[in-house]
């Protein structure tokens, strides 16, 4: 005997919803991510001008005290059309004044000086130490120092395999082997990991591109590499 819960007409709002709610899913699925770009890009535009402002703001006050501000009637201000947009440049230039000084010869004396001074200040020194390994970090993602290929690592058991990067191969005297440093970020956050010094034999090479490991790190598995799917 067939229930009414078997009857076709049942079934039909059913696999409607799913139509419904899968296309829905697909475009969150697009939507999210350029929501996330333009946010982040708003809040660093709105942390720029707030800075910015700050700047002129200071600057203004200054100048009119010096003028003797409490006895003027229209004391000097920067206000005008398109003000938000010269308040989050100015910052910008700022930054990039101190990258341009920073390639000279004397300005990397100068940046050198000030970090070596910063790193003997008790906790501040800690503080800056790691935010300027995160920022170097990031900077040299795309540079010539970045992850020379895919690697596995088998962990925690026989038949689990850890996804990595390998930084560099040497040669350890105290073991007296050729070993491989690799690189295991955590997901979805690849910017956080640890590092394993791995004997040679005992890395196993990985056909993944670098973009298809990073991919599939920030999906949390999510989104397989191409030449899984072809497969």
């Amino acid at each position: 005997m067939k229930s009414v819960f078997d009857a076709p007409g049942e079934k039909a709002p059913i696999s409607a919803m799913k139509r419904i709610l899968s296309t829905f899913l697909a475009g969150l699925a697009a939507v999210i991510p350029i929501l996330g770009i333009v946010v982040i890009l708003v809040f660093i535009y709105r942390l720029l001008r707030q800075i910015g402002e700050k700047m002129i703001d200071a600057v203004f006050k200054a100048l009119n005290f010096l003028r003797g501000s409490a006895g003027i009637d229209s004391p000097w201000s920067f206000s005008f059309p398109g003000d938000e947009f010269v308040w989050m440049l100015i910052p910008v230039l700022l930054v990039y004044s101190v990258g341009f000084l920073a390639k000279g010869a004397q300005g990397r004396k100068l940046l050198n000086l000030f970090h070596q001074s910063m790193l003997r200040i008790p906790i501040i020194g800690f503080i800056y130490s790691a935010l300027k390994q995160f920022v170097d970090s990031v900077r040299n993602l795309g540079g010539p120092r970045k992850f020379k290929s895919v690697a596995y690592i088998e962990y925690p058991s026989p038949g689990c395999r850890l996804l990595g990067f390998v930084t560099a191969n040497f040669h350890d005297r105290q073991v007296g082997k050729d070993v491989t440093s690799v690189f295991i970020p955590t997901s979805p956050n690849p910017m956080t990991g640890f590092v394993v010094i791995v004997e040679d034999e005992k890395v196993f090479n990985s056909d993944l591109t670098l973009e298809e490991a990073g991919k599939l790190i920030l999906s949390a598995g999510l989104v397989s590499p191409e030449s899984y799917q072809d497969s």
